[in-house]
């Protein structure tokens, strides 16, 4: 059973992984998020929340549709985020997200850190003339809470190799099974011919004593 697990768990992978687990930045500054993804959820709706436990995190934006602070972009390979204007409030955990309707979404996630001043002179100059407006990202009112649960098998490769080493396992334990029963029913076999052949055989003949004489 541990070796099954153990198998199992090295079948896992992520379908979605972001670029960088930390991310720091200053404050009126823009970071970039990337994560990449498998080609084969390029038409799934992808998302980008915030919170420091996956299953209650708040949607910020999904695709198509971007903010004015944070804008997306799906390439079909990779799901870009790039969020503007930062404030200290921004700080915290982030995940982006490949939603399924009929599955657990697929998520992986990031910290942000944004820093107080600016890099140097000339960052300082340009975030001056900058015309951002204070205060954390806004949340999707379509999306304002979103329950996300642990991913299952991500790719359908992991998926058929999965379906390949249980049906093995399968077949192995019948055989095993079957190997077993064989052997148990030729030695009970084997126990009914000696007892049948004892009875073949019959009572052992009585052998005469001789008489003694004085």
């Amino acid at each position: 059973m541990q070796l099954f697990l153990m198998l199992l768990s090295a079948l896992l992978s992520d379908a979605i992984v972001m670029d960088g687990k930390v991310k720091e930045a200053f404050v009126q500054d823009k970071a970039s998020v990337t994560c990449s993804y498998d080609p084969y959820y390029k038409n799934y709706p992808k998302y980008w929340c915030k919170g420091y436990y996956r299953n209650y995190c708040n949607v910020i934006a999904s695709t198509p549709n971007s903010t004015n602070r944070v804008s997306l972009k799906d390439t079909g390979m990779q799901f870009i985020i790039t969020l503007t204007c930062l404030t200290k409030e921004d700080t915290g955990w982030y995940w982006c997200g490949i939603q399924r309707d009929y599955a657990s979404d697929y998520m992986d996630y990031t910290e942000l850190i944004v820093f107080d001043g600016a890099k140097d002179t000339a960052d300082l100059q340009r975030k001056q003339n900058r015309t951002c407006k204070d205060g954390p990202f806004g949340y999707s009112g379509n999306h304002s809470r979103r329950t996300c649960y642990q991913p299952v098998l991500p790719l359908r490769l992991s998926v058929l190799s999965i379906c390949i080493l249980i049906m093995g396992m399968g077949i192995i334990t019948t055989a095993i099974i079957l190997l077993r029963r064989k052997r148990i029913k030729k030695y009970n076999r084997g126990k009914v011919l000696i007892r049948l052949g004892d009875h073949s055989l019959g009572p052992s003949p009585m052998i005469p004593t001789p008489l003694m004489t004085p």
